[in-house]
């Protein structure tokens, strides 16, 4: 549950966290497949997350544990700073951010029959902690699919009073070497390995370092980066893309994560041969995202500007 702060204007209680991908996804596949989110959910919230949940069609709700621990709840507290679409200049964290204790991480045990269902899997570390790394490993040997990945809070780090505080990963060649594609913004790669080297030489290290094929960068108002590996040539190509102007802006709370489902989504549909389609698709969503009021607007994403098949396999 989200608290958003920006001046002296905070907004209601609100859903917040994967909701934000969750149900984006569910929008974007309506019709076409069948969304199982894989979580633990605090018992305070269980039934009114649930209920919401239930809206959604194509929503399957079976893998959602009801846990006897409060739902984490996020105090965003956002900077008027806009990143510099240059990768030689490290961006600063655009925003402060405090944290109760999150939820319990998802083990392998809680996903593993639920595997051979599936096309593809969006794993969105909202709270750092939402899955063990023995868990994402088991499920990388045991899933041959497509696994898209959004580092997100993974370099967060929350002290014992709540304040959070972007470090780097000291196992970040184990969780960057699972995913075929991987997402973050530019603070994040910068933090990621804590070494003083430019952004493209740490997008060269991961892509070097395990299946990952390809890296997308999410820079706010300076766009998207979108980095590919080539693997018969080895070499690493960058595409720039810029951002989508959003009529009405709102708020950009959850962008980064409509954006991850937009991209995963479209990869799932095409079978990863058409990334700079699926950034360009998540990109035009993550606009729309900007104009909405939250994760109960979402279902006005419904606007699809894509050609997909009409497959209905689970995602």
């Amino acid at each position: 549950m989200d608290y958003i702060h920006r001046g002296e204007f905070t907004t209601v209680k609100q859903f917040g966290g994967i909701l934000y991908s969750l149900v984006s996804l569910a929008v974007f596949s309506e019709g076409k497949a069948v969304v199982y989110p894989v979580m633990n959910l605090g018992e305070d919230e269980y039934s009114n997350v649930t209920a919401f949940l239930k809206n959604f069609s194509n929503i399957d709700l079976s893998y959602i544990r009801k846990v006897e621990h409060k739902t984490r709840v996020v105090n965003l507290f956002y900077k008027d700073k806009d990143s510099v679409l240059n990768v030689s200049v490290k961006k600063t964290y655009d925003r402060e951010e405090n944290s109760t204790e999150p939820t319990l991480p998802v083990g392998y045990g809680h996903v593993k029959e639920l595997l051979p269902n599936l096309d593809g899997i969006l794993i969105n570390l909202v709270s750092g902690v939402d899955i063990t790394l023995q868990a994402l490993q088991n499920i990388r040997k045991n899933f041959g699919g497509y696994i898209h990945m959004d580092l997100h809070n993974l370099v967060m780090f929350t002290y014992p009073d709540g304040r959070r505080e972007q470090l780097p990963v000291k196992e970040w060649k184990e969780w960057t070497s699972v995913p075929d594609t991987l997402q973050m913004n530019e603070s994040e790669l910068n933090i990621l390995t804590g070494e003083n080297v430019t952004e493209y030489d740490t997008a060269e290290k991961i892509l070097n370092n395990g299946r990952t094929r390809s890296i997308t960068v999410t820079r706010g108002r300076s766009g998207i980066s979108l980095y590919i590996l080539n693997k018969e040539t080895n070499k690493i190509k960058r595409a720039d893309i810029q951002r989508i102007e959003s009529t009405g802006f709102i708020d950009s709370t959850g962008c980064g994560d409509v954006f991850a489902s937009a991209f995963f989504y479209s990869n799932s549909i095409n079978k990863l041969n058409d990334l700079h389609t699926s950034v360009n698709y998540a990109n035009k969503m993550a606009s729309l995202n900007a104009s909405l009021h939250g994760v109960e607007d979402l279902p006005k994403l419904r606007i699809d500007n894509l050609t997909f098949g009409k497959g209905q396999g689970g995602v």
